[in-house]
């Protein structure tokens, strides 16, 4: 299409159903990620605190590392798209090869990363049964990294299609045998053996290699895909300067989400001082919270996916269309996540407990929570797009100054002092997670504003 076609309509039925056809599965399948987690909670804790405790201690510390590893390779879903969009389809099983490589050097740093990281444990606690549950836990899933990692670029490939069904099966797959897995080697069962609370970690690593080799099988049995995926494990001379397009669009991706995952870890260990009742009601708030990203979330895949193609294809009026679209759907539904969470938070909280002093604390934090929503669904929402448009790098500067600059500092103040305010508690670290993604949405829809006028010029 003509890249001087008129803008157009800011509201699109058939560009919000391709929006939705993209975000719905991507959102059926983030719960049920979640889910699994939920399973190794459960499973883990009906063994003992202790083992539940290392459980919690050990994911805490792989998790941060494989996602933001992992999200290296999540360009490669905008990249395919505007490959397509631009009518180049025949060099996305070439991309995908490289990314192939790549994957293997990512993998090699996750492995080395894991295994250092196993070794501060026993700094970070003095009991020794936690921390051997927690190593156990995390050796136990350095075998994962090959699939952790594959499994991003496998997904990339369909998202690049506007496929997203396959993320949402092989999520149901892992949470269907999540269950079983998790029983079988926390408790044993035959000649296998009772391994506690570290098995959760040995059953991950099954469900991994599982879910990577049911998207591999699935690229070999689609027509449309069965030629990318021999080309993709085809052997031939690797080509850097894709690798380091790949890299520098990607690596940023995996900064940003350290530098978030490890923020709200971090606030939380501000927190933990002032005790159980604290902590128990931040965990209550952080767990709506995250409930209800998983919407954000995946419409930021979504935009980015439809963002790519237009302008792989130059298609000025199409990307207005999903521009306005995509922000109409998000404060929509967002508004409604929030009110409900306001109006229904007794309930939510009843949900997770029934201590009434936790539920009390709980309730007020759950407000900050859903004023929250706002914020961070603007920022998710412009870093989807920025991806969507190849331009990453300010993800990067935009997390390590709203979080690092303005949010922590921002926390253990409200938190902990009377700098400026009376000491607020757990309510403070909600107030500094407004703040900062106010500033991270503000810096990003500024560059977002400059990269759409640089791809389509005014007219």
């Amino acid at each position: 299409m003509d890249s001087k076609a008129p803008t157009g309509t800011w509201f699109d039925k058939r560009e919000l159903r391709r929006l939705l056809s993209l975000m719905v599965p991507l959102y059926i399948a983030n719960l049920m990620n979640m889910g699994m987690g939920v399973v190794d909670t459960i499973v883990a804790g009906r063994a003992g605190a202790e083992q539940l405790a290392g459980v919690a201690m050990g994911c805490a510390v792989t998790a941060p590392i494989m996602v933001s590893i992992g999200s290296i390779l999540t360009i490669i879903g905008p990249m395919v798209s505007r490959l397509r969009g631009a009518g180049c389809e025949g060099k996305v099983g070439y991309l995908l090869n490289n990314a192939h490589r790549l994957g293997w050097l990512l993998v090699v740093v996750e492995m080395l990363v894991l295994w250092c990281a196993g070794l501060v444990f026993p700094y970070v606690s003095d009991n020794a049964e936690m921390v051997r549950v927690a190593q156990l836990y995390l050796y136990f899933l350095i075998p994962a990294a090959p699939a952790s990692v594959f499994m991003r670029g496998l997904q990339g490939n369909f998202e690049g299609y506007g496929q997203t069904r396959p993320a949402m099966l092989i999520s149901f797959v892992g949470l269907l045998l999540n269950i079983p897995l998790n029983f079988l080697f926390v408790f044993g069962w035959g000649c296998i053996p009772a391994l506690g609370g570290a098995g959760c970690g040995l059953a991950t690593t099954f469900i991994h290699w599982l879910m990577c080799g049911v998207l591999l099988a699935l690229m070999y049995a689609l027509p449309q895909h069965r030629l990318h995926a021999r080309q993709m494990l085809t052997w031939r001379p690797v080509d850097w300067a894709l690798v380091r397009k790949i890299v520098g669009m990607g690596l940023p991706l995996g900064v940003a989400s350290l530098c978030e995952m490890s923020f709200f870890c971090v606030v939380t260990l501000v927190i933990a001082p002032l005790g159980a009742l604290a902590v128990s009601a931040q965990q209550v708030a952080i767990n709506v919270s995250a409930l209800v990203f998983m919407f954000p979330l995946s419409l930021s895949v979504a935009v980015s996916i439809r963002a790519a193609y237009h302008v792989g294809a130059g298609n000025r009026r199409g990307f207005y269309a999903m521009l306005g679209t995509g922000a109409g759907l998000m404060y929509c539904v967002v508004t409604l996540l929030a009110l409900g969470t306001i109006l229904f938070r007794r309930d939510i909280i009843a949900l997770y407990t029934e201590d009434a002093a936790i539920a009390e604390l709980a309730q007020f934090l759950l407000v900050l929570c859903a004023l929250y929503q706002y914020s961070d669904c603007t920022q998710c929402f412009m870093a989807g797009l920025l991806r969507g448009l190849h331009d990453t790098k300010v993800i990067t500067w935009a997390c390590m100054i709203s979080y690092w600059l303005v949010g922590f500092p921002l926390a253990c103040i409200l938190i902990r002092t009377d700098w400026l305010l009376p000491a607020m508690g757990p309510a403070g670290a909600w107030v500094s997670f407004v703040v900062a993604l106010t500033v991270a949405a503000v810096l990003l829809s500024l560059r977002f504003n400059r990269s759409r006028k640089r791809v389509f010029p005014p007219l």
